[in-house]
């Protein structure tokens, strides 16, 4: 997650009393490399000027999360994330300034409007996806899935699960072992390719279907009762800059489709690097308080002050420090298709400190998987804090 938001990043908070609302938005986004565009971010910075000026302080943040899946881990990490900023607002909360909350699903495509069908109509039935280089490449994580199975079964690999002091080896020679695996590290009851990772059917009703999922898990939880929570669901177009609501929710106008209203009236459109294969030159793990963390990554290892769209992959969240505990399939699947397919070798690991960084870089060598993969492909960590200081 990448935080916009002025009392996250350390500058200078408005004065409480000029704020009148706060509204939280927090953006569930592919991991793809392409990401958003510079016009998103300066028509970001304008909407949130004017929302001050009006007495709103927008807090805006970006998850990471390949293929946009809502998994339980994910659920987990947004209400928790929720929660923590909920006790950030409580002096606000004490002067009375109300808290609104928004959750954007957003899927990405080459998608369009269907000929004669309207913008406002917020539905996934007006838009229609045509084949490009630029289409969510989870469309095909079930393929990378079997393709991470097939090369466990195929080198007999040995891998080690559990904490320091109590680290398990198991040999993978068959779906059995697989299956073994799946449960003891990451308790999940099946294979990899059978059903712990699936793919997008379709791009268009994607990101609705992830929003129910949210809504479900946040409806049934009684943690939430007393907050105003608000899901929307969109899918945009990297190319055209384009972004398309597909929640029917006709009459809910929120920040993030005012930014995407101004982008669309700047005019601009993206480059070829938006409309081609992602091709990054670094991986990243970044925590997702991190503003800018990809452009920070590029300006510490490559000393490149301008970063510009595609360069980096990456995997941001807030509970990679969690270091007892393993990742998630899409997570696993992103690492190894950045490992494997586009070739990264190298990979930041950026937490806000560098203790943080260590942490982080502790869970990923314990996971199974990302363990494995490391070791196979000769990849290399490099742990760091958000000011470019390295762990020893």
């Amino acid at each position: 997650m990448e935080n916009n938001a002025a009392q996250a990043d350390g500058t200078a908070k408005p004065p409480r009393a000029a704020v009148k609302k706060i509204e939280l938005h927090i953006v569930v986004g592919c991991a793809d490399a392409r990401d958003v565009s510079a016009a998103f971010y300066t028509a970001l910075d304008e909407q949130r000027e004017e929302e001050l000026k009006m007495g709103t302080l927008i807090d805006f943040q970006r998850m990471s999360v390949a293929g946009t899946f809502v998994t339980p881990g994910i659920i987990d990490e947004i209400k928790s994330h929720i929660q923590e900023k909920m006790r950030e607002y409580f002096t606000y909360y004490k002067s009375g300034v109300p808290i609104d909350i928004f959750v954007h699903l957003t899927a990405h495509g080459n998608v369009m409007l269907k000929k004669g069908r309207l913008h406002s109509t917020r539905s996934y039935h007006d838009i229609e996806v045509e084949d490009a280089p630029f289409n969510c490449g989870m469309i095909h994580a079930q393929e990378v899935a079997l393709e991470m199975e097939s090369m466990l079964l195929a080198k007999r690999a040995v891998l080690e699960y559990g904490l320091r002091g109590k680290r398990h080896q198991l040999r993978i020679e068959t779906e059995e072992d697989v299956e073994t695996l799946m449960k003891r590290a990451y308790g999940h009851n099946g294979t990899i390719a059978g059903n712990w990772v699936k793919s997008i059917v379709n791009i268009c009703t994607h990101a609705y279907e992830q929003k129910k999922i949210l809504r479900q898990s946040l409806d049934s939880d009684s943690t939430f009762e007393n907050l105003k929570i608000t899901l929307t669901a969109g899918v945009k177009n990297y190319h055209t800059n384009e972004y398309y609501r597909v929640d029917g929710n006709t009459h809910l106008n929120t920040f993030l489709d005012l930014v995407y209203d101004k982008v669309r009236k700047s005019g601009h459109v993206q480059d070829g690097s938006h409309t081609q294969k992602q091709n990054p030159s670094l991986g990243m793990f970044h925590h997702s308080s991190i503003q800018q963390a990809r452009a920070l990554g590029m300006k510490y290892f490559f000393n490149m002050d301008k970063y510009h769209v595609g360069q980096v992959f990456a995997i941001g969240s807030m509970n990679v420090p969690d270091y007892f505990k393993t990742f998630g399939p899409y997570k696993n699947a992103g690492f190894f298709y950045g490992v494997k397919h586009l070739g990264l070798r190298t990979w930041i690991v950026m937490g806000r400190d560098l203790k943080e960084a260590e942490k982080m870089q502790e869970r990923i060598l314990n996971d199974p998987l990302m363990g494995y993969f490391i070791k196979e492909f000769e990849v290399t960590l490099i742990a760091m804090d958000k000011d470019g200081k390295r762990l020893a």
